[in-house]
């Protein structure tokens, strides 16, 4: 494609870069508001300003067309909510945010404290385990696969998110080989109703909504996906990341435990420099202008969430571990329509964690990290810790 933007020639999605995605997200941000990767024949914006910006403007910016970086994908997601725009969206995120609301998490917050106290309790102090395991799995899984409804088990819930987050990058290596497991998941949930999901669950909630005719059945099949997809790697790795940041900077860590207020600040902050989502694409619904380069019509570009979060014109030193970051409105989340909908559930389940070590754990220390290979998220997939 001819265009006046300036070209950035690198995988976004080659083993080099899902390792440390760092030196390629400054280079894209460097070169300007809005690059264009001739490997993947996509635009990619990584400024705060201007990712926050198209995440807000879904006229232009479309949902519904796919957000993966190939066409496969986008034809086999269509009926899930992030794959949505306008009212169709509305009405899809209304059904989830049924069970994801303030109000309705606020009835499972004791369960989910308590699960966070046995987990550090289990892990207790000297003893070495891996973060991405023993601490920060425990939480996520079993509060999602006890509240969501569908049998199947907590290992294959797994296998199934890491591999949909896979299946939203391009065609490649990791795309392709996670692609049966993909697969199993879709024909799973096409298969579900009513009678296969548990009295009382998310799921169940799903197909009172169809039964009312807010949705369709194929729409409440899918909308299952997302209850389970998005609310497992996402948190495991923010957790895991979390425990990083703390024993990095142990003196942030040793003003939480002096002031537990600071607890959500804490978990904010280290979503914003772990942010587990690398970003997702959008297809240009029209003729689009960003700093003198035109984005054309049908044309798809990729919103690097984590290369926003890391903007040293939205964030001075983004690289700090800063309690006290002023409007710290990051986009580790998303933003706009789209914002994570699951976002008040992760933010319960990683402050509970953080708030049951604080009576406990006086230090902690981290080493050998291993870095996850995924098209969509980043993070580590397992990082030897231990609680002092």
């Amino acid at each position: 494609m001819a265009t006046s933007a300036p070209v950035i020639d690198e995988d976004l999605y080659g083993a080099p870069a899902l390792r440390d995605s760092r030196a390629l997200f400054a280079r894209i941000r460097d070169a300007g508001p809005v690059v264009w990767l001739p490997r993947h024949r996509m635009f990619a914006i990584g400024r705060y300003e201007e990712v926050k910006a198209a995440l807000r403007d879904d006229d232009v910016f479309v949902s519904g067309r796919g957000v993966a970086a190939n066409p496969v994908t986008n034809l086999l997601a269509r009926d899930t909510t992030l794959f949505s725009d306008g009212a169709t969206h509305d009405a899809r995120r209304k059904v989830l945010r049924e069970s994801l609301n303030p109000k309705a998490l606020k009835e499972i917050e004791g369960h989910v404290e308590q699960q966070a106290r046995r987990v550090v309790a289990e892990l207790g102090v000297g003893r070495e385990f891996d973060a991405a395991g023993a601490f920060s799995r425990h939480v996520p899984v079993n509060v999602v696969a006890d509240l969501v409804g569908v049998r199947g088990g907590a290992d294959r819930l797994l296998r199934w998110a890491g591999a949909s987050f896979n299946a939203l990058g391009p065609v490649n290596f990791r795309s392709a080989t996670t692609g049966p497991t993909s697969l199993g998941m879709l024909l799973y949930m096409l298969r579900l109703g009513p009678g296969r999901v548990a009295p009382g669950s998310w799921a169940a909630s799903v197909f009172a909504a169809r039964d009312r005719g807010e949705i369709s059945a194929r729409e409440a099949r899918a909308l299952v996906i997302d209850f389970v997809a998005p609310s497992l790697d996402t948190t495991i790795l923010a957790a895991t990341h979390l425990l990083w940041d703390l024993a990095h900077n142990p003196d942030v860590y040793a003003r939480v435990r002096a002031d537990p207020t600071l607890v959500p600040a804490a978990v904010v902050e280290s979503v914003r420099l772990g942010a587990p989502i690398r970003g997702f694409t959008r297809a240009v619904a029209r003729d689009h202008e960003i700093n003198g380069v035109t984005l054309p019509k049908g044309s798809r570009v990729v919103l690097l969430f984590a290369a926003a979060n890391l903007d040293e014109r939205r964030f001075p030193n983004p690289e700090r571990f800063d309690l006290d970051r002023p409007n710290n409105a990051h986009l580790g989340w998303g933003n706009g329509p789209h914002t994570c909908v699951g976002i008040f559930l992760a933010k319960l389940e990683l402050q509970a964690l953080l708030r049951a070590m604080l009576p406990c754990v006086q230090s902690v220390s981290v080493h050998t990290p291993r870095r996850l290979r995924n098209n969509t998220l980043q993070g580590f997939r397992s990082l030897r810790a231990c609680f002092s």
